[in-house]
């Protein structure tokens, strides 16, 4: 990647800033409520419907994208990619789509007749499975749920390798508040958590069904789009049917309760267990299933949309990143915490279309003065809904580099500031940091809660692990995260300005140091490297974690997470004595620790709190 000299870069701002100078004049003179005013429309134009919810794959995203870049313009931002242009262009994998020809689903009855389900319309494959071929004899596997603690094992008494197993959605009673675990659903009901016991019972494939509490008619019996659970199939074959594939094997192949009741569709077989607690499974005798599934990579250009402010004296070689993401989910499904809902345009308002909106205004505020005396370069990243693709793409690919690069401060989810309070992250990362964020705060009316930790869940992650110092203004999680309900009319706009207020003086505080601030990391001066750290052995769920805990994922195997009894869909609140405020707690703890130091790790599992210990073990590539 070309990294343009100065000289040209003054060259490009030339073009530009005669036609922004009546803007930034404009731009000097408006009220408060003018400037509430236009962060408000910036909010509501994202987080439209006609945005389709900003996902990487949606045209919507493209409309995004260009309403950024003419805001770019408008205040004079310098295009530093090559031929002038914003965009820093990346690929983003989709997870998989479908080969047609290749995949399907054959059902033998009793009789010796095939039926060849229909793709897409009597079943989907999913991608949270596998690449591959399960053929088998059929086991009716309930919930596929075992739970020592509710004393409930669908797996007792019965062996389901190589076979093709028949499991239900969800859990036992989930639709009534019943005993199993009330209203809560429990990580017994997580997909993961049921393909790793199918996976370890050594399962050929999986035939997966709606619950009928959930979706008790044909009109609202779905099947999940391949991508629902996720793309990263490690496990085994997996074909979401409809209910009634189900229901004409069981009204031909009727289950046998212990008590003698016959059950023969779906809806006797959850009544069944809803009152008695007591699983039903068994094979379904003279029934074979070739469940077979193949995918193959799909992929989108995603752009970062980078526009740069130059900086004018001593340092002005010296950069500063603003960042924030304005991709989100799109119609739900990967990162969506509202399975059920997928399809629904999940609009991200807090998240993060507040957070973009603070990188254009700041942006508008330093083109109109007074200038910088570093390099202010403002980054609308994409993919961080995948993972932070695009902010890890920009560290590879710097536009300046990350040598000259002295702090990144980040916005993510500022539009529901409450009682005035707003989250400072990442204080801890560089030594000049607290007196800068203590400033600011007495400059500004807005109140600030300091984290000295820099919290991993989002952009300015891949900055601090370059060791540059970041800071996260963040205003906390809503229960309406990463759902459809994450809605303009949620937020609080005037908060959102206050924020931004709070940022500006933030901003300038870094800028005004006489020198770079220093970088430090969890405990200065005893930093091992990230990729040397003992090994735990957990796969965090990055979307669903935040300050109250570490969702777990999965748990590798022969791992000392697997040892200590944690399982998927666990979530993690504490280690030793150190409350967990994210991934990031988690990362810098097993940074300062060796091979064999034991870790007392709190955790929740449904709605009751429990304990384990866990020895660390060597490093894995």
């Amino acid at each position: 990647m070309r990294i343009f000299s100065r000289p040209e870069l003054m060259v490009r701002v030339c073009l530009v800033l005669c036609t922004a100078t009546d803007a930034l004049q404009a731009a000097e003179e408006l009220s408060r409520e003018a400037i509430v005013s236009r962060v408000r429309d910036d909010i509501e134009y994202l987080a439209s419907d006609d945005q389709e919810g900003r996902g990487i794959e949606t045209k919507g995203i493209e409309r995004a994208a260009e309403r950024i870049i003419a805001e770019y313009q408008k205040f004079g931002l310098q295009p530093v990619m090559p031929e002038g242009s914003f965009r820093q262009p990346f690929e983003v994998s989709l997870g998989d789509v479908v080969i047609s020809e290749s995949t399907h689903v054959k059902l033998t009855a009793p009789d010796g007749t095939v039926t060849e389900l229909k793709l897409g319309d009597e079943f989907q494959p999913i991608r949270r499975g596998a690449n591959g071929q399960g053929i088998g004899g059929v086991v009716f596997l309930g919930y596929g749920i075992s739970s020592d603690q509710e004393q409930y094992d669908d797996y007792a008494d019965i062996n389901v390798e190589g076979k093709v197993v028949v499991v239900i959605r969800r859990e036992p009673q989930s639709y009534d508040g019943g005993a199993f675990k009330g209203t809560a659903t429990s990580s017994d009901a997580y997909i993961d958590r049921k393909l790793e016991l199918m996976t370890k019972a050594k399962a050929a494939a999986v035939l997966f069904v709606n619950d009928v509490s959930s979706s008790p008619t044909v009109e609202t019996d779905e099947l999940a789009a391949p991508s629902s659970f996720g793309n990263d199939g490690e496990s085994l074959p997996f074909a979401h049917v409809r209910q009634s594939i189900i229901d004409r094997m069981l009204n031909a192949t009727p289950l046998k309760a212990k008590d003698g009741e016959s059950l023969s569709n779906l809806q006797a077989v959850a009544q069944y267990i809803d009152a008695s607690l007591k699983p039903v499974s068994q094979e379904l005798p003279g029934w074979s299933a070739d469940v077979t599934t193949k995918f193959q990579a799909d992929a989108v250009t995603a752009y970062n949309l980078i526009g740069a402010i130059e900086g004018e004296g001593p340092h002005a070689d010296e950069t500063i990143v603003i960042g924030g993401h304005y991709d989100h989910l799109g119609f739900g499904g990967y990162g969506s915490r509202s399975p059920s809902r997928n399809g629904e345009i999940h609009n991200g308002a807090d998240d993060n279309a507040s957070g973009t909106a603070a990188v254009l205004e700041l942006a508008r505020r330093i083109a109109s003065g007074p200038k910088p005396q570093r390099r202010m370069v403002f980054i609308c990243f994409s993919g961080e809904e995948r993972g932070l693709i695009g902010s890890n793409y920009y560290v590879l690919h710097p536009v300046v580099p990350l040598e000259d690069t002295i702090a990144m401060i980040n916005f993510d989810m500022i539009g529901n500031l409450k009682n005035n309070v707003v989250e400072v992250n990442g204080v801890g990362t560089a030594e000049e940091f607290r007196n800068i964020v203590l400033k600011a705060d007495e400059a500004t009316p807005i109140d600030i809660t300091i984290v000295d930790g820099a919290f991993a869940g989002s952009d300015h992650l891949p900055f601090y692990l370059k060791q540059i110092p970041v800071m996260f203004c963040f205003t906390g999680m809503t229960s309406i995260y990463h759902t459809p309900d994450d809605d303009f009319a949620t937020l609080n706009i005037e908060g959102a300005v206050s924020v931004i207020d709070y940022s500006e003086q933030l901003l300038r505080g870094v800028d005004g140091l006489e020198k770079a601030p220093t970088f430090v990391a969890a405990q200065p001066g005893n930093r091992r490297a990230a990729n040397r750290a003992p090994f735990l052995g957990i796969q965090p769920d990055l979307a669903a974690s935040g300050a109250e805990g570490i969702v777990i994922r999965a748990v590798r195997e022969e791992s000392p997470a697997q040892a200590g009894g944690l399982q998927t869909g666990d979530v993690i609140t504490q280690v030793d004595d150190t409350a967990v405020e994210g991934y990031q707690t988690l990362i810098e703890i097993l940074i300062e620790s060796k091979p064999g130091d034991k870790l007392k790790l709190s955790f929740k599992r449904g709605g009751d709190v429990k304990e384990t210990e866990v020895t660390l073990a060597e490093p894995r590539r």
